[in-house]
């Protein structure tokens, strides 16, 4: 089966082009009814969809119909092929997102630890533009509880309901109800949408089995608890993997058929939208020994698909290395704001200028704390617990199977740049609260995998 990934473009030519400067969205206006003078900014849309590898998706190259929604949608949008994530699990890498912060200044050091009060997010920042907010989630990781509320007129965690719940559908019902809605008021509005499914417990769809389980008669199962994944890992062979690769894939085309549902309604209600479409971390299946997230950084868990499709048309492929820390500022100037220079990301509709020598972080508190350092074509990685760093060279290997030398005169520049970015970060650092978890709320976080720092 062939893919459905976009050709290849210089973003340069395109962006010179188009002019990449903020643009209005007219079209969008003229969908709000009641009369008053409308503002002629952009929406803004960003769907957050939990757990999700870049590499299982058919626009970035997997041969699985996994995607056709987001195929189609990438088409229209700009495809940015090496995106990471600033953490490899929830509350971390969105509040990162979401502030244009790294969590370590954020305070975020643990499974306990919230948003600060005194982050600014893009919710507080567009509500301060004019814009409506609101927000529908579907994990407790990103729920009010732990600070994500903040700026948002209205929340919605109707949805968090647990490991073994199917629950894209009832995020794609409140998230349409919420478009039908902004259709009276005449703000633009920013709506955040976060999906959960491919998160294990991982669930076989009916409508998406690809090939079902045919002669496999291992121990893996659809929707066994991530715990009991943990302890089948000894015994895991290529088939095993292969299945769980597979159930993972039904997840993934079960979110993607909702995720066109609620596009499909979007351009039918509020045309001209910004749409950013990305994810928190992905997810490791066996590829250096383990399973799930949370506790590495190599690419299968940092590395995460990001399409952005900008009102003014801009669309192909990015392939130099990017951040998640960019969504925000990215997102003030295509609105036409003023970009707070404290901010850490960059806007990406200045990438052809800015992106060039980029490096870009992430970092982990669990397995003792680990900081990477990462450009197209490389990577350093420093382990806090027994202070060891090592580096891959990403060009020659790419799955990063076989750690170097910092003699390289690149990963030695970048062990300095890691050096220099452990220290930057804990200056002024603020102070995440702690959540209180027990009773129910601590076994779903354990049944999830969550339960204590370097399990």
């Amino acid at each position: 089966m062939t893919s459905h990934r976009p050709e290849r473009i210089s973003l340069l030519a395109v962006s010179l082009s188009l002019g990449l400067t903020a643009c209005g969205n007219e079209s969008s206006s003229t969908a709000r009814s009641g009369g008053e003078e409308l503002d002629p900014r952009p929406d803004v849309v960003l769907v957050v969809v939990d757990t999700l590898r870049a590499d299982r998706l058919g626009c970035y190259g997997h041969e699985r119909a996994t995607s056709p929604q987001l195929d189609r949608f990438a088409e229209g949008a700009v495809l940015y092929e090496r995106a990471i994530s600033q953490a490899p699990w929830t509350t971390p890498s969105i509040a990162s997102l979401l502030t244009s912060r790294y969590p370590t200044q954020l305070g975020i050091l643990g499974e306990r630890s919230a948003i600060p009060e005194e982050a600014t997010t893009l919710a507080e920042s567009l509500s301060s533009e004019g814009y409506s907010t609101a927000a529908v989630v579907s994990h407790s990781y990103c729920s009010t509880t732990w600070g994500f509320g903040q700026g948002f007129e209205g929340f919605d965690d109707s949805n968090v309901k647990g490991h073994a719940a199917v629950t894209s559908t009832g995020v794609t019902d409140r998230a349409i109800a919420f478009l039908e809605a902004a259709s009276e008021d005449p703000r633009p509005f920013f709506l955040w949408v976060h999906y959960f499914d491919p998160h294990c417990a991982y669930v076989e769809h009916e409508e998406h089995t690809f090939g079902g389980v045919g002669d496999y008669r291992g121990p893996v199962r659809s929707g066994q608890l991530f715990r009991r994944l943990l302890k089948l890992r000894p015994e895991l062979g290529t088939e095993d993997v292969s299945e769980l690769f597979r159930l993972y894939d039904s997840e993934i085309a079960h979110t993607d058929a909702e995720l066109g549902r609620f596009l499909s309604s979007l351009d039918e209600l509020h045309p001209g939208a910004l749409v950013v479409v990305t994810s928190d971390h992905g997810e490791e299946f066996m590829e250096h020994g383990d399973l799930g997230h949370a506790k590495t950084l190599y690419d299968e868990v940092v590395r995460v698909p990001l399409l952005v499709r900008y009102p003014d048309g801009l669309a192909g492929v990015e392939p130099r290395t990017v951040g998640l820390v960019d969504v925000f500022p990215t997102v003030l100037e295509t609105i036409g704001s003023e970009i707070a220079e404290d901010l850490e990301g960059r806007s990406l509709r200045s990438a052809p200028k800015s992106l060039a020598g980029r490096i870009v972080f992430t970092e982990t508190s669990r397995m003792g704390g680990l900081t990477a350092a990462v450009t197209d074509e490389a990577k350093v990685v420093h382990g806090t617990r027994y202070d060891e760093v090592s580096g891959f060279d990403l060009r020659t290997d790419p799955l990063e199977r076989r750690p170097r030398s910092l003699e390289d005169p690149e990963r030695q520049r970048l062990a300095a740049e890691l050096e220099a970015f452990a220290r930057r970060v804990k200056e002024g650092a603020l102070i995440a609260p702690e959540v209180e978890v027990d009773g129910k709320l601590g076994q779903h976080l354990n049944e999830l995998g969550y339960g204590g720092d370097d399990d």
